[in-house]
């Protein structure tokens, strides 16, 4: 009987190809859509919190915590302002402190952004529990008082910079070829990849930005903000210090909590998506519903006359939810090479501009219900018309002008 009833549907769907991929079509967009937004918000909020450089806080100028956030992990913004040498060192001192790192910023190289830090953070620091920096042999980490590069991994790949080449930096944070410095930087080494911002920006000592030629010599004295990791419950202690009682500086804790309130603000942009590709979704089971009814229409004498000869009705009812199953599985097949496809381009994207990895889990929950969710809708879809088709007049189904 099903391979009989599956025969029958795949002549029919044969008979109705335009229509059948039509229907197909409208499928697959509304279920890659919806898993496409769904997924790349939920990879791109776990992969921002993972590609924080493993920092609890950041210290910075007076201003928003968010942007203070964006700027010093993700290199993305302006900075804030500055903050004076001394506000480093008495953080640092501070016993809820268990590493501090100071930066500084203001210079690029062909549009990459020129970060000014100390060794330690690369000889030190953990940016991911158990791993530090790396680079890549034969290369090194610079030399706080000399005019040395470590060039992120990504860097090096688009432009090409590699160990022992030499070059100017340039004022500001975007490249304009009349703003070159005089002074002439080492890359003495490359960073093996992260998938963190860290690889798409150039690193020198802290003192090469501070005392670059061209530079306010009243801002040596002067750093961006100070990469955080905290201990126990400091970040409350120092949130009060800075945050509520002070007004010089801005104490951005807890980093992933901060991160967090960013991809709220894009809740309606996920909902819109959810409610087109809902749209769209009904509107293919729309489809497939005329697409039965037609078959039905366009068939019934055959069905009549298969009924005459034997067949009982489960075999043709069998055939209309056969057709309607296939189209819904096309359309299944369908959504995840869309999903696929999305998630690559928008993970090309964001690692291209922002320099974060974005890794795309494929199965999970919300791909294994999507799924399921369309054959459900082609099993809805067919079920008014097998159900007509049951409870038809054999006698009323031979007749031609019937």
């Amino acid at each position: 009987v099903m391979s009989v009833s599956f025969k029958l549907a795949w002549r029919a769907l044969r008979q109705n190809l335009l229509t059948t991929w039509i229907a197909v079509f409208t499928i697959s967009l509304s279920g890659g859509l919806f898993m496409g937004a769904w997924k790349t918000k939920q990879s791109v909020k776990v992969a921002f919190a993972q590609s924080a450089g493993g920092f609890d806080a950041v210290l910075g100028a007076r201003g928003s915590q968010l942007q203070l956030v964006l700027n010093a992990l993700f290199h993305m913004e302006n900075s804030p302002g500055n903050l004076a040498w001394e506000q480093y060192e008495a953080i640092q001192s501070h016993p809820g402190v268990s590493e501090a790192y100071p930066f500084a910023l203001g210079d690029n190289y062909l549009g990459y952004r020129l970060v000014g830090t100390t060794s330690s953070l690369f000889a030190k620091h953990e940016w991911k529990p158990g791993k530090k920096y790396q680079v890549k042999k034969p290369g090194r980490i610079f030399s706080d008082s000399a005019k040395e590069a470590l060039v992120g991994a990504q860097v090096a790949a688009e432009i090409g910079l590699k160990l022992g080449d030499k070059f100017h930096p340039y004022h500001g944070l975007e490249y304009h070829p009349d703003t070159k410095h005089e002074d002439v930087y080492l890359v003495v080494g490359i960073l093996e990849g992260t998938g963190t911002p860290a690889d798409q920006v150039i690193w020198i000592p802290l003192k090469g930005v501070q005392m670059m030629e061209g530079h306010d010599p009243a801002a040596a004295n002067f750093i961006s903000g100070v990469l955080l990791n905290l201990k126990g419950s400091s970040g409350l202690v120092l949130d009060v210090k800075y945050n509520k009682q002070g007004d010089r500086a801005t104490l951005a804790w807890p980093v992933p909590a901060i991160l967090s309130s960013f991809f709220n603000r894009f809740a309606w942009l996920e909902r819109t998506i959810a409610a087109l590709a809902l749209l769209m979704a009904l509107v293919g089971g729309l489809i497939i519903l005329a697409t039965l009814r037609s078959t039905m229409h366009e068939r019934r004498r055959e069905f009549a006359v298969l009924r005459c000869i034997g067949a009982g009705r489960s075999v043709v009812t069998g055939s209309i939810i056969w057709q309607s199953m296939l189209i819904s599985l096309a359309g299944v097949i369908g959504s995840l090479l869309i999903y696929l496809f999305l998630s690559q381009v928008f993970s090309i994207l964001i690692r291209s501009q922002i320099g974060v990895n974005m890794g795309l889990p494929f199965l999970d929950k919300t791909i294994l219900f999507t799924s399921l969710g369309i054959l459900v809708l082609g099993l809805i879809s067919a079920w008014l018309p097998a159900r007509k088709l049951y409870c038809s007049n054999l006698q009323e189904s031979l007749n031609p002008h019937g």
